[in-house]
This record gives structure tokens, C-alpha cells and sequence, in this order.
């Protein structure tokens, strides 16, 4: 029998959007994901849904969090992120659940697009010192939805953890991204 999967992404880079628009924030998230769960459910398939380190909030102490800890979302993007993992586990589809974090790369809207975009437009910028966390190429992620979907992780449906290594602040973050690129452009804390 052929298997279906189907990778829900939701427009992960619209964060701050979301936060001042929770209809449309509760929209994608919580029935976006509930709708296409009913869908897995219906054909026999996988739902890969990728959520969010944001499911925790204020829990977020800068080491790695474990899949089964307590979640304590404090916006609009992490409490609908939550609402469409319940809804998935909720479903009865075969589901794995992917939470990542300071997701990047050449496409869409990410922090590495903006810092290259404000740093043409500006002789300098202000970035936040006090954030920490793990920037996750969307390559790589991408990879290990592909082993995952190749693996006996198929036989395991549940939620997931996974970042790149290393943990940095937003302001670190710039200030490497612009120097990998060679512009002038000062980062200021």
C-alpha cells in the first residue's frame, strides 16, 4: 500500500503579524492543522507539522527543553501553535510533531533575510542581547524530516525536538551574519 505524508510549514516566518491578528494566527495554526489532520486521518497517511519552541514562553531557560515539558505559550503565535498540536493529537492521524527554532534560510521571511535587507538600507542597527537560542537551517531540518519519514521513526508518532547546535543571542546572530556577508553595517546592542 502506498503511504501519504503531508508537511505542514503554516507560514512559520509571520510571527509578529500573527501577534496583532489572532484570528488569523487561530486561522492557520490551530484549524489549518486540525483540517489537514482530519485529511491525514481520512487517506491513512503522516502528518510531518512543524511547530515552535514558542509553545513554551517564558519556560525557555536556553538549554534544551524536553518534548515533555510543560508548555506555557505566551502570545498569540505560541498558544495557536499549541492549540494545533492538541488538535493533530487530538485528530487520531498518525502525526509527528517537529518544534524548532529560529528556523532560516534563503527563501520566505527570517532573521538572516532581515538583518541582510536592514544592513543594505541602514549605516547601522539596534538587536536585542538578552535572547538566546539555536538558529536551525531549514536544510537541515528539512533532512531530518526526510530521515524521519525514511526511518522506524514512522512507527513512533509523537512530538520532537530538534535545532542546529549551539545557542546564540539575536545581537551575536547579527553581528556573525554581517560579517559573513562583508557589509559595514554596525550592530549595536
Amino acid at each position: 500500500k502506498d503511504s501519504y505524508y503531508t508537511l505542514a510549514l503554516q507560514n512559520m516566518g509571520m510571527i509578529h503579524m500573527r501577534e496583532e491578528d489572532y484570528n488569523t494566527a487561530h486561522a492557520i495554526n490551530a484549524i489549518g492543522a486540525e483540517n489537514l489532520a482530519h485529511v491525514m486521518r481520512d487517506v491513512d497517511g503522516w502528518l510531518f507539522h512543524i511547530s515552535t519552541d514558542y509553545v513554551f514562553g517564558g519556560n525557555c531557560i536556553n538549554t534544551p527543553i524536553q518534548e515533555d515539558a510543560t508548555t506555557n505559550p505566551l502570545g498569540v503565535y505560541g498558544r495557536t501553535k499549541l492549540m494545533g498540536e492538541e488538535e493533530i493529537i487530538k485528530s487520531g492521524c498518525k502525526y509527528i510533531i517537529i518544534r524548532t527554532a529560529w528556523l532560516y534560510s534563503a527563501y520566505g521571511s527570517n532573521f538572516v533575510k532581515t538583518i541582510l535587507r536592514l544592513s543594505k538600507e541602514k549605516e547601522s542597527l539596534n538587536v536585542v542581547y538578552d535572547q538566546v537560542g539555536t538558529p536551525t537551517y531549514a536544510g537541515d531540518l528539512a533532512l531530518v524530516i526526510k530521515l524521519m519519514a525514511e526511518s522506524e521513526f514512522l512507527q513512533k508518532q509523537g512530538i520532537y525536538h530538534f535545532s542546529n547546535e549551539g545557542a546564540i543571542s539575536w545581537f551575536d546572530f547579527a553581528k556573525a551574519i554581517i560579517e559573513l556577508s562583508g557589509s559595514k553595517c554596525e550592530i549595536n546592542a
